[in-house]
C-alpha cells in the first residue's frame, strides 16, 4: 500500500498545522487554500508603505517550555528571542479622569488599583489572585495530544494543574462581566472590567487574557500576525507538503459512508483532489452545510449557531490609521471615553486603539500605525450584510463616514495629531465573512457566558468515515493556539485510526 494521501481544505492555522503535523507523521499531504494568501483569520496587509495587523493583541506561548512555545518552534515561527517583543503593559485605560495602566508586573498592577481606590481592596485582591491563578493554568494546556488520547498518568497531572489552580473555573464560570464590575465601588475599575466584553460573557476571559500575559506566556511575535502563516508555510514546503491558493472548496465528495476527495474550482476551472483522509480545515458551517450539503447533522453546533445569546459570536469593525509622527513614548493600548459612536446596530461610548510603534517594520521611519478595533456581534453582521445586499455604495459611504468620525474623536484626544493621521483601510465583520469564511466573520469560535456548556470536541462527523473537523470551532475559547493545537490534534487521531505511531512528543520530550 503507498503513502496516505491527506486533502486539506484551507490554508488557515489549522490547515498549516496540521499539514506540518501531516509531513511529520510520513503521510502525503496537499492544502488547498480559496485565497491568494494563507493564514485565514491571522492576517495583515500593507496601505500605503504601512502594515497593518489584523489579529494577534497577545501570542499564547511565548514562556519557554510551554506546550505553545515547543510547537512554535518546531513551526519555525519562534527562531530566536529577538523574534518576540516583550512588552511591560498591556495597555492602559482612562476613565472618569482616571488613568489605569494594566502593567504585566500583577504586584505592580495591584499597588496601582489600590492608590486609586483603597476601599476596594478585597476585590482587587482577588483580581490580582485570579488572573495569577489563570496564568498558571495557561502553562500547563495539554497540547500534546487530545484528553480522549491521554494516558491515565497524563491525565493525573492535568487534573492536579487545575486543583492546584484552586478551583477558579468552577468558581468564576458562571460570573459575568457585568456582575464581577459590580463588586468594585470605584466607577473607574468598573468600567476597566466591563471595557474588555460585553456586559453577559463569562469574567474567566478577562483573567485568562491578563494571566496569560502577566505569566510572560503570551507577549508579541516580531513581525506582526503575518509572519506565523509565512513562517509555517515554509516550514510545511521544507518538509514536502505542497500549498495550493485560489482554490475554492465546491464539495466533499462522500462514496458509502467514506470521504474520498473533494471538488474545487480554480481560475473557473473544476477539479477533483482524491484523498484517504479528508480535513475541513475552513469554517465549520461552511464545511457542513454547504460541503457536505446538510447531509451530516451535528446538534452541538446547531444548538449554538441559534442560541447566539448563550453561545455569541464576535466579530470586528477595525479601522486603521497611518500617522506621521514617532508613537513610542504613547501606550501600546489605549481605552478612553469619547462622544458616543453608532457602529452598526451598536453604541460605544469609549474606542480603542492599539499602537504598533514596538515595532519599525510597521511604518515608514519617523511614523508609526495604529488600529481600532471596535467588537461587532451577530446583530451587527446581520446589519452590514442587508445593507451591502440593499445598497453597496451605501454599504462603502457608511465604512468612510465611520472611520472619519474615529479619526475626529482620536484628534479630539490628541490634537496634536492634527493634520498628521490619515485613514488606511475600514474592515466590516462582512470584510472578514467575505476574506476568511468565517461564521459571521468571527474572529474567535464560541464565546463564553455564563449559562453556555463547555464544547470539547473531537472533530470526527457522526455517520461519516475518514472526514474530520479541525480548528479553533472545537473548543473554547478559540483563536490562534486552539487552531494549531487541533491542527495537531486532528493527525494524532488519524495516526490512531491508522494504528501507526503517534507523533512524537513536542520538542522532543
Amino acid at each position: 500500500m503507498g503513502i496516505m494521501k491527506i486533502v486539506i481544505i484551507g490554508g488557515g492555522m489549522a490547515g498549516l498545522a496540521a499539514g506540518i503535523y501531516a509531513q511529520i507523521a510520513g503521510f502525503e499531504s496537499v492544502i488547498y487554500e480559496k485565497y491568494r494568501t494563507l493564514g485565514g483569520q491571522c492576517t495583515g496587509w500593507d496601505r500605503n508603505g504601512y502594515r497593518i495587523d489584523s489579529c494577534i493583541s497577545l501570542m499564547g506561548g511565548t514562556k519557554e517550555g510551554t506546550g505553545f512555545n515547543k510547537m512554535w518552534k518546531e513551526f519555525g515561527v519562534i527562531r530566536k528571542e529577538d523574534d518576540i517583543i516583550r512588552p511591560d503593559s498591556f495597555g492602559t485605560a482612562e476613565f472618569n479622569g482616571v488613568s489605569i495602566t494594566l502593567w504585566k508586573n500583577l504586584d505592580r498592577l495591584r499597588t496601582e488599583l489600590l492608590a486609586i481606590s483603597p476601599e476596594d481592596e478585597k476585590p482587587i485582591e482577588n483580581l490580582i489572585q485570579n488572573c495569577r491563578l489563570m496564568g498558571d493554568i495557561s502553562m500547563v494546556v495539554p497540547v500534546d495530544k487530545p484528553v480522549d488520547m491521554m494516558s491515565p498518568g497524563d491525565l493525573l497531572k492535568v487534573l492536579k494543574a487545575l486543583l492546584g489552580a484552586g478551583g477558579i473555573l468552577t468558581k468564576n464560570s458562571k460570573t459575568s462581566f457585568a456582575e464581577y464590575a459590580a463588586r468594585f465601588k470605584h466607577p473607574a475599575l468598573q468600567k476597566l472590567i466591563l471595557s474588555r466584553l460585553p456586559p453577559y460573557f463569562s469574567i474567566l476571559g478577562f483573567f485568562f487574557t491578563i494571566g496569560t500575559f502577566a505569566s510572560g506566556n503570551g507577549d508579541l511575535p516580531r513581525g506582526g500576525s503575518r509572519t506565523l502563516p509565512d513562517r509555517m508555510s515554509e516550514k510545511y514546503l521544507a518538509l514536502g507538503g505542497r500549498i495550493h491558493t485560489g482554490s475554492a472548496a465546491e464539495e466533499i465528495i462522500v462514496r458509502g459512508n467514506r470521504a474520498v476527495g473533494v471538488r474545487f474550482t480554480a481560475n473557473g476551472e473544476r477539479f477533483t483532489a482524491e484523498a484517504d483522509y479528508v480535513i475541513a480545515a475552513c469554517d465549520v458551517h461552511i464545511t457542513l452545510t454547504k460541503l457536505l450539503k446538510n447531509q451530516y447533522r451535528d446538534r452541538r453546533f446547531e444548538l449554538r449557531y441559534r442560541n447566539s445569546r448563550d453561545y455569541p459570536v464576535f466579530s470586528t469593525f477595525h479601522a486603521a490609521f497611518g500617522i506621521q509622527r514617532d508613537l513610542t513614548a504613547y501606550p501600546i493600548s489605549l481605552i478612553f471615553e469619547v462622544e458616543p459612536l453608532t457602529v452598526g446596530l451598536t453604541e460605544y461610548p469609549f474606542i480603542k486603539f492599539r499602537n504598533y510603534s514596538y515595532d519599525q517594520d510597521f511604518a515608514p521611519p519617523g511614523c508609526s500605525v495604529i488600529t481600532v478595533p471596535l467588537n461587532q456581534s451577530g446583530e451587527d453582521y446581520r446589519f452590514w450584510e442587508d445593507l451591502y445586499r440593499r445598497d453597496i455604495e451605501g454599504y462603502r459611504r457608511e465604512k468612510q463616514r465611520i472611520g472619519e468620525e474615529l479619526r475626529a474623536r482620536l484628534v479630539r484626544r490628541f490634537p496634536e495629531w492634527e493634520g498628521k493621521i490619515q485613514l488606511l483601510d475600514v474592515a466590516t465583520p462582512l470584510s472578514y465573512h467575505h476574506y476568511t469564511g468565517a461564521w459571521q466573520g468571527a474572529w474567535m469560535s464560541f464565546m463564553m457566558t455564563p449559562k453556555a456548556k463547555l464544547l470539547i470536541h473531537s472533530g470526527k462527523i457522526r455517520g461519516l468515515k475518514n472526514c474530520l473537523l479541525t480548528g479553533q470551532w472545537l473548543q473554547p475559547p478559540g483563536g490562534v493556539p486552539t487552531a494549531i493545537m487541533n491542527g495537531r490534534f486532528t493527525i494524532q487521531r488519524i495516526c490512531k485510526m491508522e494504528k501507526r505511531p503517534l507523533l512524537p512528543p513536542l520538542g522532543g520530550d
